[in-house]
């Protein structure tokens, strides 16, 4: 292992201590306009928890994509988080945490040689595939593998979905791959699916836990024992509500079809867990009013750093001004990204007061896929992240960090907008991808 991580001091809070109070008084702690990120760790625990109350039975493999910050990971780990790997630096990454090679799923279908190897090296045996030639591989490289056989169930509505490049058929294609493991002998311990990034529909999961049965019924006809069933990815990280919704159907869908305490039941959410912990805060940098035109604002970040997510997968994004503003009238504006390309446009039609240059906007919901996608395109770097806890969290995390002491100031409540008035959701303005690298 030669992975090094960057651990960052944590400031600690008290619970009632609003991110947007938080926020403001960094501001005047920087003293700098440069954009940065806000982690709120209280938000991850509380996460934590509600993972664990409404899915007692599935343990979670953190997907390591969706987030790769050190502080991030080491407090998942320590509070009995698992980790799902794509790569082998992801899983340096973690094992340089202190995380057992056990805790890990190497959970990319298609993996190159020499990563087969190091997960055999450090011990990792839980690896996924999905086809004849990558089983082959396995077996050849790494004997001792204990595979997961990654089935295609995509669901219906989601942001993403991965049916057509992993995941194979079921019925006959998933009969084949399980013949060809008992010919190889090859230890086929369980099934894997991923319905597709923000699940928006609620049967897809019982659909692909039916699907996941009958393929253990194959595995059991050809001698394997598999004890080990994957159930993905797709839970919302936003929508505690129909988190729960979704869980119950799990819940429901696991005491019909795989009602052994005994089996392992395992899942790899990315989003669920980091996404609303994070909110990003942009300062106005410039500004533009054309006569019968809408109001123009630009900003210290774009589409080639933190909102490249937004841009790729149609993710809403949700902004509001830091600033209290007592004029209520909003305005259709228009928001420009950091860079210097054509399409580096966040939106046309944000519904925002009249804002002057200097004022912070701040950015919800930017914790999954936001700082592993950032680029450094014209030269900017990723902003910054600030990490906050309070003292009960402390106490529920082994590794050492720097905790600082912290004297609150008292910020003028009515100079901030603590209510996120003038909120404004809207979806990243698409360019011609021919005018993307035009410049």
């Amino acid at each position: 292992m030669n992975f090094e991580n960057n651990f960052q001091s944590v400031d600690v809070y008290k619970n009632d201590i609003s991110v947007t109070r938080i926020i403001a008084e960094k501001i005047l702690q920087r003293k700098s306009t440069a954009p940065f990120y806000v982690c709120d760790l209280r938000e991850i625990f509380e996460k934590h928890s509600l993972w664990t109350r409404s899915l007692p039975r599935v343990k979670p493999f953190f997907a390591v994509k969706a987030n790769n910050c050190a502080n991030v990971l080491k407090m998942l780990a320590d509070v009995g988080v698992n980790f799902d790997c794509a790569s082998k630096n992801e899983i340096d990454q973690i094992l340089s945490l202190g995380v057992h090679p056990e805790r890990i799923i190497y959970a990319h279908p298609v993996k190159p040689p020499n990563s087969i190897e190091y997960a055999k090296e450090v011990g990792v045996k839980l690896i996924t595939f999905d086809n004849a030639e990558e089983l082959s591989k396995m077996k050849k490289l790494y004997s001792d593998v204990r595979a997961v056989l990654r089935i295609r169930s995509d669901a219906k509505e989601s942001i993403l979905s991965y049916g057509s490049k992993f995941g194979c058929n079921s019925d006959n294609e998933a009969a084949r791959l399980i013949q060809l493991a008992r010919t190889l002998d090859v230890d086929l311990v369980g099934v894997s699916f991923h319905v597709g990034t923000e699940c928006h529909d609620l049967e897809a999961f019982s659909n692909a836990i039916q699907k996941a049965h009958a393929v253990f019924s194959m595995a059991k006809l050809q001698g394997f024992n598999p004890n080990v069933l994957d159930i993905g990815g797709g839970f919302t990280g936003v929508n505690d509500q129909w988190f729960k919704k979704i869980a119950q159907t799990i819940n429901n869908a696991l005491e019909l079809y795989f009602p052994n305490e005994s089996m392992e039941i395992i899942a790899e959410p990315g989003s669920f867990f980091v996404n609303s912990s994070f909110t990003l805060a942009c300062n106005v940098l410039s500004k533009k009013l054309e006569m019968n035109k809408k109001l123009t604002y630009y900003i210290n970040d774009g589409i080639h750093g933190s909102f490249r997510r937004d841009y790729c997968f149609n993710v809403p994004v949700t902004v509001y001004p830091l600033k209290k503003y007592y004029k209520r009238k909003l305005y259709k504006s228009i928001i420009y990204g950091s860079s210097s390309a054509i399409p580096d446009v966040l939106t046309s039609d944000a519904l925002l007061p009249v804002l002057e240059i200097g004022d912070w906007l701040l950015f919800l919901n930017m914790g999954a896929y936001c700082t592993s996608l950032c680029t450094f395109y014209d030269g900017f770097s990723g902003p910054d992240v600030c990490y906050v806890v309070n003292p009960d969290n402390c106490s529920q995390l082994s590794f050492t960090l720097q905790w600082p002491t912290i004297n609150e100031k008292e910020l003028p409540i009515n100079d901030l907008n603590t209510n996120k008035k003038f909120i404004s959701t809207f979806d990243v303005d698409k360019v011609s991808v021919g005018i993307f690298l035009l410049n």
